[in-house]
């Protein structure tokens, strides 16, 4: 019975062991696409091909990056309480890439507002500015109470791991959806400011947005897209 017991234990190891070697990092994942990435998104851009350019992003995340996991990153945030690194993750987390020089739509943040309190407990919401902190203490109060406000100072010259990945590999304004393990469901670039469209467009555009990043999240919460709100008025 104990040779039994000692074997079982032995497998139990091995196969953990096992998992973990098959788990790709996403920084690895990165660095094994990015130079055909960027070649092939330069051709596309030099002759005009903006749509090619955008689904060449769609088939690198899909392709390369959803299921890998999650670098440990680190941060600063404005409230000592909030986690400061990716390995502190409790819940499903939707990391918003944000800056100040880069200013999102005006139905961007009612929405994300809306949802963070809807989901509170739930889903963790973190909005990381490529900012300092004096600049971002102002930007935070834009911001429903539910959302974690982090940002990375580039001219401290810390964190620059975060800076690298999150930042200059695939640009800014960017939507990461991380499982409880670490693990990426989807990376997708917010939706931009466009000129000659109305408030509730703005709106909805956005609320489809982030209701499909929410979605994405299945894998932990079995939320289904058809249950997600279709306008902010039946929140």
């Amino acid at each position: 019975m104990a040779r039994t017991l000692l074997i079982l234990l032995f497998l139990s190891v091995f196969n953990l062991q096992a998992q973990e070697e098959q788990k790709v990092l996403f920084s690895d994942a990165l660095a094994a696409s990015m130079d055909k990435y960027t070649a092939r998104v330069d051709e596309a851009l030099r002759y005009g091909e903006f749509d090619f350019a955008k689904s060449l992003f769609d088939s690198l995340v899909k392709n390369n990056l959803q299921g890998t996991y999650i670098d440990k990153l680190e941060f600063e945030t404005l409230n000592n309480t909030f986690i400061t690194s990716t390995e502190d993750f409790e819940r499903p987390t939707i990391i918003l890439t944000y800056s100040s020089w880069c200013i999102p739509s005006d139905g961007e943040i009612p929405v994300l507002n809306k949802l963070a309190e809807r989901y509170a407990g739930l889903v963790d919401f973190i909005v990381l500015f490529w900012d300092d902190k004096n600049t971002v203490k102002k930007e935070a109060k834009k911001f429903n109470k539910n959302i974690q406000i982090a940002y990375v100072d580039e001219v401290q010259n810390k964190h620059m791991k975060t800076v690298n990945l999150l930042k200059h590999a695939l640009g800014i304004s960017l939507s990461y959806v991380i499982a409880t393990d670490g693990q990426i469901l989807d990376i997708n670039r917010r939706p931009p400011n466009q000129l000659g469209i109305s408030t509730t467009e703005v709106i909805n555009q956005n609320l489809t947005f982030l209701s499909r990043q929410i979605a994405a999240i299945n894998l932990d919460l079995n939320i289904n897209i058809n249950d997600l709100p279709e306008s902010l008025a039946t929140f």
